[in-house]
């Protein structure tokens, strides 16, 4: 007692009782349930069993968690200790007449206050085994963590678990449920048992794996019933590998978007997109069937593999990014007062309904741009002159494409995806977990679909006009052809008025047939309307044609392969076994997910010194190194800095997205310097400037394959500034080692000029930076000076004072 602190709390009343307990249990919750009741966070000490040995008997000891001395470590990390030498004791026996457990207050004492509040608390907080299997189920259906705790709180008052208790709770069940498998295997399993077709194959060299394609039963059952137009699209940032995700949808008859199956992919080239298109092949029964229309963006690499694998299906391209594409080149050209009319005539040539219509609007396109060669040459050259067929409504419209005109479909079938996700940094496990979950809701809303035209009538459909059609058709399809009738009084029954695009697009009868019907006072026919537009259900069998029947028939596989095992010597028979296991037992798979890409942001894991010249104990962000390349004093002047894929094309993804063409774009640019390069009106200035490097310049631009590049292949100044402010008519700032502004060389100053800043970052990156407006300009080349036009020095005089500007704030690069 006289070794105790000034502080001194007495709880021993508390814990005093005459009471007997049946069970060493009931001993545990009524002790535990008077610490909580006082404060006190009581715990076992020491716990003793009774075995007939000397010296053990039944007995527990309880105290207070902050019994115990504080243990001093030298890790070097942060560390804390709740021990201060509580002398709390509670003696719990049997008691010696058989009456039951007696509980003895040793010592009611504590050395140290007690808290208000236990929230927070590690071991207050635990969660029992009715808040443990509450998480469970919320986790299930995944749940954000924080909303689980709210959870807990409403349907546990006296809860003061903290969300950590909760995620680590969630690890617990998934290692429970994922078990010794690797993530791999047990990915296969849960495949497995949803009963999915799959698909992947690995590097030939080691067993990590290089693509994996997977498809919902019931996906492949509709798009068996519905494969008249495919729309695929990649998506990325939705797995910690980075890879892209590879998805393809179609469309039912009610008009709902449905999943066909989904592909991680090692990389976006041919023979990555021939590999997922061959196994799309396989989902389909009949070997001669195929989507008659496969809509994409313009990805050469998938276009060159849908030419390929689908050589009698029509890829057509999507309009909507094409004239976004085309409405940032507008801008970048045109003068402010004419861009709507341009915008307004471009729409007006891609919307052309035929031939000689195209013909027409692309000759007053060419007369408006008559002073703007760059961005007629880009819509002549980049898009109508090659792909024109694939998006013109001269061309289009003779296409059943169900008015499947843009990606939109897939692109919002990300957005529903990456919802479901909530981050991009799970594994596949939980990709496919989120896939699997997306398309029970997916399908779910489908079947009501079906439902919904089977039984329900419109009110704008009662006509008898109809009468063959309600019920038997979509409503999608019915509303489609009342909004046809309405053209009726204007077209009657003549052709060349209507155009007939609703019956050559859509399946559906167009106007003028709805005349003839109207005219003979008879009902639409139900073969008037497409097949598509019947199909009301996918409870179907799918037909197997008779050509197709031994596609399914293993029998003489089987027999071949017990022939050449019986054939072979041992090491043959173990190693023919073995790929067969990998077959029968997906889940006992050696295959292994591909590593993880270096993260460029977030905390050091491994021990170390801190890094130089930096105030936190962690890898630099990007914004840090383009902030110490370009001087202290810049730092103010950087709002963001956003990262683009590290594969060679870091400085064309760079000006891709600063350009309005998406990280994505990076080609398209290649493309354009290339041609800049060539353009007869500078070609003079080019061979003066670049002199006998010219050839280098060009070959840096021209690349082999859609991956990775050489160093030889990157983007390297000052060359490619010069092009980059002369093409796009921009001026170019780069930040890193060397500072420099590049403006073009044979225009004058605009003082809506758009300004494009990237940074070159540890090295070998280039990154996009984000500036605050009217930031300082470093100084341009000497080589700039000395090439340029007259008219060109109006740049220097506009931009006069933001480069006397960086001046003043870094004299020694003046």
């Amino acid at each position: 007692m006289e070794n105790l602190p000034k502080i001194c709390v007495d709880t021993t009343d508390a814990f005093m009782t005459t009471e007997r307990f049946g069970t060493r249990e009931e001993v545990i919750r009524w002790i535990k349930k008077v610490g909580i009741d006082n404060k006190v966070t009581v715990i076992i000490s020491r716990s003793d069993t009774e075995t007939g040995k000397r010296g053990r008997s039944n007995k527990i000891i309880f105290g207070c968690d902050k019994g115990g001395k504080h243990k001093i470590s030298d890790s070097g990390t942060q560390s804390a200790s709740k021990k201060c030498g509580c002398p709390f004791k509670i003696r719990s026996t049997p008691a010696k007449d058989g009456s039951g457990w007696k509980i003895d207050v040793k010592c009611g004492l504590h050395n140290h206050g007690l808290p208000d509040r236990l929230e927070g608390h590690s071991f207050i907080g635990r969660l029992t085994t009715d808040e443990k299997q509450h998480v469970a189920d919320l986790a299930k259906r995944h749940v954000a963590p924080r909303n689980i705790l709210l959870s807990l709180q409403d349907k546990f008052p006296e809860n003061v678990t903290r969300i950590t208790q909760v995620y680590k709770h969630k690890s617990v069940i998934e290692k429970e449920i994922r078990g010794p498998r690797s993530e791999i295997q047990h990915l296969f399993k849960l495949i497995e048992d949803a009963g999915y077709v799959y698909w992947s194959r690995k590097h030939d060299d080691s067993e990590v794996v290089k693509e994996i394609f997977w498809a919902h039963p019931d996906s492949v059952k509709l798009l068996n019933i519905f494969p008249i137009v495919l729309v695929m699209d990649s998506t990325y940032k939705t797995n910690k590998y980075r890879q892209p995700l590879f998805e393809i949808v179609g469309m039912t008859s009610t008009e709902l978007t449905f999943a066909v199956g989904f592909a991680y992919m090692e990389s976006e080239q041919t023979e990555n997109f021939c590999w997922v298109l061959e196994k799309l092949k396989e989902l389909f029964v009949k070997k001669d069937m195929c989507p008659q229309v496969i809509l994409t963006d313009r990805d050469l690499a998938l276009m060159k593999a849908i030419e390929v694998v689908f050589p009698n299906s029509i890829n057509l391209l999507c309009r909507f990014h094409i004239n976004k594409n085309v409405g940032a080149k507008c801008k970048q050209h045109v003068v402010n007062d004419l861009q709507k009319t341009i915008d307004t005539l471009w729409m007006e040539v891609v919307w052309a309904s035929d031939e000689v219509e195209y013909g027409q609007r692309l000759h007053q396109l060419e007369q408006a741009c008559v002073d703007y060669s760059g961005f007629i040459n880009y819509v002549k050259d980049t898009w109508l002159t090659p792909h024109r067929h694939r998006f013109v409504g001269a061309w289009i419209n003779r296409v059943l494409h169900l008015g499947n005109t843009t990606t939109n479909r897939v692109e919002s079938a990300h957005w529903k995806l990456k919802q479901m996700l909530g981050n991009s940094i799970g594994d596949m496990v939980k990709c496919w977990e989120a896939m699997n979950n997306n398309l029970r809701l997916q399908l779910g809303n489908i079947r009501a679909s079906f439902q919904k035209s089977f039984y329900e009538v419109e009110h704008a459909h009662v006509s008898p006009f109809y009468g063959y059609l309600r019920g038997s058709v979509s409503r999608a399809a019915l509303r489609r052809i009342a909004e046809e009738l309405l053209r009726v009084d204007y077209v009657g029954t003549n052709r060349q008025i209507c155009g007939c695009t609703l019956r050559t697009s859509y399946g559906l009868p167009c106007a003028c047939e709805l005349g003839r019907y109207r005219v003979g006072g008879i009902p639409i026919p139900i073969d008037a309307v497409h097949v598509h537009w019947r199909k009301l259900t996918m409870e179907v069998e799918l037909e197997i044609g008779e050509d197709d029947g031994s596609e399914v028939d293993m029998t003489a596989a089987m027999d071949e392969l017990w022939r050449r095992f019986r054939s072979l010597d041992v090491i043959g028979k173990r190693a023919l076994r073995s790929r067969v296991c990998e077959l029968a037992y997906p889940t006992m798979t050696t295959l292994c997910p591909p590593p993880e890409k270096i993260k460029t942001k977030g905390g050091v894991k491994k021990k170390g010194k801190k890094p130089a010249d930096y105030d936190v104990y962690r890898d630099p962000s990007y914004h840090e190194y383009v902030d110490k390349a370009s001087q202290s004093s810049q730092r103010s002047y950087i709002e963001d800095v956003v990262n683009v894929e590290s594969d060679g094309n870091c400085g064309f993804r760079a000006i891709a997205s600063l350009h309005g063409y998406g990280e994505d774009g990076w080609l398209m640019v290649r493309r354009e310097l290339g041609l800049e390069l060539i353009d007869k009106d500078r070609s003079t200035l080019y061979d003066k400037l670049f002199s006998n490097r010219l050839s280098v310049v060009r070959e840096s631009l021209m690349i082999e394959s859609f991956g990775s590049q050489p160093p030889e292949k990157w983007m390297s100044l000052p060359d490619m500034g010069y092009l980059i402010a002369n093409r796009y008519n921009v001026v170019l700032v780069c930040l890193g080692n060397l500072c420099l502004t590049f403006f073009p060389m044979t225009s004058s100053h605009s003082p809506n000029v758009s300004i494009y800043c990237i940074g070159f970052v540890n090295q070998n990156h280039w990154v996009q930076v984000n500036m605050k407006e009217g930031f300082p300009l470093p100084p341009v080349t000497l080589d700039w000076k000395k090439f340029r036009s007259h008219i060109a020095t109006t740049w220097m005089l506009g931009f006069a004072g933001r480069m006397q500007h960086w001046q003043l704030l870094t004299p020694v690069l003046a």
